[in-house]
């Protein structure tokens, strides 16, 4: 059960620190690599994000949200990358940045909340897990001699008795701070006054202390842009856990205002866009700096894509396969599978994906942090080839 602060507080230091008890530690050369889940809530739009600029349907389809071909960043003669995403093109010219194409769920119902609930438990359409895919994970593969077994900034799930969407369960020592801004303005984690943790995590947390580290490297003073600069602290003093997640959304906290592209999308889309490449660009800075790119992983997902014909209120609804980005120092760059296809169907529909989303967490659990995925998905997935041992 999820915890508030003020239960937090009063249960204080009486709960022991617990391990985890399950399978073999991880791999002990890469006990220390960094995993980052950045979740683009409300589903992005792919096709204004990579831009399918030899494809004419996708014109046809979107009279007034098309991007022109001369309006983006060519990275071939197929797909034009949205301008607002340049801070990130010394990532993908130093081919440490992977665009994954055509990657989501076998079946998804258009509902975010039944569709984010898979994303968060890797769960086939039949099934339901109490347990988040990350703590099925750890719980299997324990890491090695950490405080904190995840750490998450912003919002993440709806349920209130379990907001902590791929954390979820009670076993797995997690903590949820919901505004990054926060972490800055308090001297410890347990002073904070929006936080949710499990229990497990009561003892750990007060270990864990805001600032300490002075950083060369300026980062946007957005949340989102706080979260990874609190993400670089951590890493610098020795302190960040396997897995931090990071919610983006608007400023003002409306998804509609982001990502969840239903209505007057050019308004709000490419600040977006910005917003998340600014942050990424100044992440990957500051794990340079502190010599760290290497064992970091960051990987955006979202519960679905959007649809590629624009609609009445000039935006875009739900669709079905997305695009999404896995960055690091040992990543090998380039394009994997194949782009959504622009196709003209129903306002709320698209092509199936090419990657099952569970491939990219079988190459999170088995290529980055050297794990088991046995008892984590209902089957096999073979993992992607983009990191580099």
């Amino acid at each position: 059960m999820t915890i508030n602060r003020r239960q937090f507080l009063a249960m204080g230091a009486t709960l022991p620190l617990t391990g985890l008890q399950a399978a073999p530690l991880l791999a002990a050369d890469q006990a220390n690599n960094l995993l980052v889940l950045v979740y683009l809530k409300g589903g992005n739009d792919a096709y204004n994000t990579f831009v399918p600029i030899a494809d004419a349907r996708y014109y046809k389809l979107r009279p007034t949200l098309a991007i022109a071909r001369e309006q983006t960043i060519q990275l071939n003669d197929q797909l034009g990358l949205n301008m607002a995403m340049q801070p990130l093109m010394s990532a993908w010219a130093s081919r440490d940045l992977a665009i994954v194409q055509g990657i989501g769920q076998q079946e998804v119902t258009n509902q975010h909340f039944r569709d984010l609930e898979m994303q968060f438990t890797a769960a086939s359409p039949a099934q339901y897990y109490t347990e988040g895919w990350v703590t099925r994970a750890l719980l299997r593969n324990p890491p090695h001699d950490t405080t904190l077994d995840a750490l998450a900034f912003g919002d993440l799930d709806i349920r209130e008795a379990d907001p902590m969407g791929p954390f979820r369960g009670d076993r797995l020592r997690a903590v949820q701070v919901q505004h990054p801004t926060d972490w800055f303005a308090a001297s410890r984690l347990s002073a904070m006054p929006h936080l949710s943790t499990h229990p497990a995590a009561v003892s750990a947390i007060n270990f864990l202390r805001p600032g300490g580290t002075v950083l060369k490297t300026t980062f946007p003073r957005d949340e989102f842009g706080q979260a990874l600069q609190a993400t670089v602290e951590l890493a610098a003093a020795g302190l960040a856990p396997p897995v931090v997640h990071i919610t983006i959304n608007a400023d003002d906290a409306d998804q509609h205002h982001a990502f969840d592209t239903h209505w007057k999308q050019r308004d709000y889309h490419g600040a977006a866009l910005a917003r998340l490449a600014n942050g990424l660009a100044a992440f990957r800075e500051g794990m340079r700096e502190i010599s760290r790119w290497n064992d970091t992983l960051v990987a955006t997902y979202d519960e679905f894509g959007r649809s590629a014909k624009e609609n009445e209120d000039r935006g875009t609804h739900h669709g079905w396969a997305s695009t999404h980005m896995v960055a690091g120092g040992r990543v090998i760059g380039g394009l994997y599978g194949n782009a959504p296809t622009a196709m003209d169907v129903y306002a709320l529909d698209g092509p199936p994906p090419v990657i099952d989303y569970r491939e990219l967490y079988t190459t999170i659990i088995e290529r980055w942090w050297g794990g088991q995925t046995g008892g984590v998905f209902d089957r096999r997935f073979k993992p992607l080839d983009l990191v580099r041992s």
